[in-house]
């Protein structure tokens, strides 16, 4: 499946993240933070807790292009989203991969953290318990896009000029979350389907930000990227707010 819509890319930055997520119809307990490390306790300690879901910003190097195409050549093909643990995505909108990595958290929390008659809410009702395809799923999606309007939005907004939507654009988002069997799982719209990093240990069962094996994935984007893009990585994490 080809894009079928290019918008402008979002900016890591956690108020838009915040902004967007509540006209989705997040909990007004609930918002974006930065995440300046997940190894150092004193900068973890800022953060509210729990943590319910973390986004990653990085390069899109030949190294990464590399070795996502080779995963994906042994994945299984993923065919329908019927009694899946974690709902995921395919991204079919050019540039669109922030607004994907916010649906796949906002689609997997707990219903108790999203408003009734609010679009995820409507999204959620869409797609739970029925036998969709991943192009069904896409179109979905697509729908969505078009009804929040996010280039009008949320795509000019921001600290840096934003690109146009048919800009090239090196830089990619993807979410990480726990799914409904307790695993992590990683959920990115341009992979095959998503990437179930293994059960949640004790440690992390009630804040993700505490998960090893959260850590241990992005440190491996973070080794992998060659020395232009070494700092070309952000993170935001889901979490109560701190008014």
């Amino acid at each position: 499946m080809t894009d079928s819509k290019q918008v402008i890319p979002l900016e890591s930055n956690p108020s838009i993240f915040t902004d967007l997520s509540h006209k989705l119809g997040l909990s007004p307990i609930l918002q974006f933070h930065d995440v300046y490390s997940l190894t150092d306790p004193e900068l973890l300690s800022f953060l509210p807790q729990p943590i319910f879901g973390i986004i990653l910003l990085f390069p899109l190097t030949p190294n990464y292009e590399a070795y996502r195409k080779e995963k994906d050549a042994e994945a299984e093909s993923y065919e329908t989203m019927k009694n899946r643990d974690v709902y995921w995505f395919k991204q079919t909108i050019g540039n669109g991969c922030g607004l994907y990595a916010l649906l796949h958290l906002l689609a997997n929390i707990s219903p108790d953290l999203i408003l009734s008659h609010s679009k995820i809410n409507d999204l959620a009702t869409k797609i739970q318990g029925r036998n969709l395809s991943v192009e069904e799923m896409s179109l979905i999606v697509e729908d969505l896009e078009k009804s929040i309007k996010l280039d009008d939005e949320f795509g000019s907004k921001g600290q840096t000029e934003a690109p146009s939507p048919g800009d090239a654009v090196d830089l990619h988002f993807i979410s990480f979350i726990k799914g409904k069997d307790n695993h992590l799982y990683e959920l990115d719209g341009r992979r095959k389907g998503p990437i179930d990093l293994g059960e949640v240990s004790d440690s992390g069962k009630e804040s993700i930000i505490n998960e090893q094996k959260l850590t241990d994935k992005i440190q491996f984007y973070i080794d992998n990227a060659d020395e232009k893009n070494k700092h070309n990585f952000a993170l935001m994490a889901l979490g109560p707010t701190l008014d």
